[in-house]
């Protein structure tokens, strides 16, 4: 098991409540750095975007699947008419091998995301941001991006698409996201997989704090569907460090669990604990050829990020 996510009583974590205007996550220093890199898929995916992602499909389809903004570069016959009538803006019909990339965020906001050892942002607002800037930069690519927010089970699920208004839908589920309940990511994950039928890039973020064997088997059923997934592992500064000395009770975030001890008696035991749970983690997605980053709530993450696209990009070229 994990190490518990735990917080001083006499301090206690900072909660990260939904704010009501969901333009606040649109951090314009952050996108502008996130927006100089692309998210590129490492192994075909059912899209195709200039080149930019490999993918399983040729010849051509007849299936309608979204629609995408007119460029000067399209054909004219490939525009949707009838939508110009409703809309007075130009849109063209993309079809089943036409389609992009099918980007889905996955945000924890259970309970033990609301923690802040230090007082600042909380791993819920981390995250919140981090998904934020994800979605701008999938539609960026003209990628479909989809949100799914969860605890112990799924709490809303917006399906990946395209359109120009799309962003707003998820900045809206993203700023209304509040902590809920203990974390369950094994089965929500199991869950999910039947709601992401086509393959795709899944991004998940979250401070893993579950049972390692339930998560284990979460990403190995999506990475069975031929998904190309991504962890952000989210970390507060306190629960790497243990940075406390008095006496102080601890309370477990996810759980009823209290305890009131000297820190300097437990901290190495408690660090050790971290390291191995850390280490765990981490080879339970490199085992399975899934990207992993560790997503330190002290570090920018557009920084973060854009540093791991960039490593990213180029073990994929």
């Amino acid at each position: 098991m994990p190490p518990p996510n735990a917080g001083p009583t006499t301090k206690g974590p900072t909660a990260s409540a939904g704010s009501a205007d969901p333009s606040r996550l649109l951090d314009p220093q952050g996108i502008a750095l996130v927006e100089r890199m692309e998210l590129v898929a490492r192994t075909a995916v059912e899209g195709l975007l200039s080149g930019l992602h490999p993918s399983p499909f040729f010849g051509s389809s007849v299936e309608y699947a979204d629609h995408r903004p007119y460029t000067p570069s399209d054909e004219i016959r490939s525009i949707d008419w009838k939508l110009v009538a409703k809309t007075d803006k130009y849109y063209v019909k993309l079809f089943e091998e036409q389609t992009n990339t099918r980007v889905t965020i996955l945000l924890d906001t259970s309970r033990s995301m609301e923690f802040s050892g230090s007082g600042g942002i909380t791993k819920l607002e981390y995250g919140r941001f981090l998904a934020a800037a994800l979605g701008h930069l999938a539609l960026r690519q003209n990628d479909a991006a989809g949100l799914a927010t969860f605890d112990g089970e799924v709490r809303s699920y917006i399906p990946p698409r395209s359109m120009a208004n799309h962003f707003r839908h998820i900045l809206t589920a993203l700023a209304q996201a509040t902590p809920g309940d203990d974390t369950r990511i094994g089965p929500v994950l199991q869950a999910l997989a039947g709601r992401i039928p086509r393959r795709g890039i899944v991004i998940l973020i979250s401070d893993l704090l579950d049972d390692p064997a339930g998560l284990a088997t979460g990403l190995s059923l999506l990475k069975s569907r031929r998904h190309d997934l991504v962890v952000f592992h989210v970390v507060d500064p306190a629960e790497r460090d243990f940075p406390w000395t008095k006496i102080t009770r601890f309370k477990d975030i996810e759980g009823q669990g209290r305890v009131v001890t000297n820190p300097r008696t437990v901290r190495a035991a408690y660090l050790e604990r971290f390291e191995k749970f850390l280490g765990g983690v981490r080879s339970a997605c490199l085992e399975r050829s899934i990207g992993y980053e560790l997503a330190l709530t002290d570090h920018p993450y557009a920084e973060m990020l854009s540093g791991y696209l960039a490593r990213r990009a180029r073990q994929t070229g």
